[in-house]
């Protein structure tokens, strides 16, 4: 499952506005954290069922990006037909979160891990398109 474009999408589009109240992480069911939006410590919006953010997928090389506080953009051009992917790691601060990664993408890491553990050169490469808690907060210690 996942979103796919229905027409062509110009670069900084808008694809997703996640609205609802932002929850305590203990809050929501383990079962939805991976469809979770972090904008604060241990703060996350979780998606409406069935809305293009509950669908949205992980890819390591994305053309979707993470702008502001609750929006998901589309990082370049994006033709009729092609899958809306973002990096799920722009979204996490969490240093102990744990994914595997199936994407495909050439460029795969095999692993989705938090903002932290990505590599100087992606988060260079991501700049402020990533969450905004991520951009105020510091690396936090290993568990």
């Amino acid at each position: 499952m996942g979103v796919f474009a229905s027409a062509d999408i110009p670069e900084g589009a808008v694809i997703v506005r996640y609205g609802g109240k932002a929850r305590w992480i203990w809050d929501i069911p383990g079962s939805l954290w991976d469809r979770c939006l972090q904008v604060g410590y241990d703060r996350y919006v979780v998606p409406t069922r069935g809305s293009f953010g509950w669908f949205l997928n992980h890819s390591c090389d994305p053309n979707c990006v993470i702008r502001g506080e609750r929006e998901v953009a589309a990082l370049r051009e994006i033709a009729k037909g092609e899958e809306l992917t973002f990096d799920y790691s722009t979204n996490v601060g969490w240093s102990g979160f744990r994914m595997e990664c199936r994407c495909g993408a050439k460029n795969c890491r095999r692993t989705i891990g938090s903002y932290w553990q990505l590599s100087g050169g992606l988060k260079k490469r991501y700049g402020r398109n990533v969450s905004p808690y991520l951009l105020r907060s510091r690396r936090p210690k290993e568990d």
